[in-house]
C-alpha cells in the first residue's frame, strides 16, 4: 500500500514540476513581441471576417443561395 502512495506521491510531484515548466514557456510565448504582433493580426482578421459574414449584403446571398438550394432539392 505503502509503494502505491509513494508511486502516486511521485507522479503528482512529476505532473506539477510539468505544470510549471509549460506555463513558464507559455508566459515566456505570451509576452514575446512577435507573437502579440501574430495574435493583434489573427484578432483583426478575424474581425473584418465577422463583420463581412455578418453584413446584409451576405445575409441576402445566403438567402438566395437558400432558396436555390431548395428549389434544387424539390426538383
Amino acid at each position: 500500500m505503502a509503494a502505491r502512495a509513494d508511486k502516486a506521491a511521485a507522479a503528482m510531484k512529476d505532473g506539477g514540476q510539468k505544470a510549471k515548466a509549460a506555463a513558464a514557456k507559455l508566459y515566456a510565448l505570451a509576452k514575446d513581441p512577435e507573437t502579440q504582433a501574430k495574435a493583434e493580426k489573427l484578432l483583426d482578421d478575424g474581425k473584418k471576417l465577422y463583420r463581412a459574414a455578418t453584413s446584409p449584403e451576405a445575409k441576402e446571398a445566403y438567402r438566395k443561395a437558400a432558396e436555390v438550394i431548395n428549389k434544387m432539392r424539390k426538383k
